[in-house]
C-alpha cells in the first residue's frame, strides 16, 4: 500500500518550504536544553527556541 499524503498541497508548509515531504526533511540543531530537533519554525519540545 502506498504511503498517502493527507495534508492537501496547497497548505502543506514542507512541501512548499524545502520541496519535500514532511518525513523526507532532516534537520541539523539540536536544543541546548531539551536536546531535541528545533524544527523549521524554531521551535523544540521545551518551548525555549534552542536556548536563545
Amino acid at each position: 500500500m502506498a504511503e498517502k499524503n493527507l495534508i492537501p498541497k496547497e497548505i502543506d508548509d514542507h512541501l512548499h518550504m524545502y520541496s519535500k515531504e514532511a518525513w523526507e526533511v532532516r534537520y541539523g540543531e539540536e536544543c541546548a536544553v531539551c536536546k531535541t530537533r528545533i524544527d523549521e519554525y524554531g521551535l523544540c519540545a521545551c518551548d525555549t527556541m534552542g536556548g536563545d
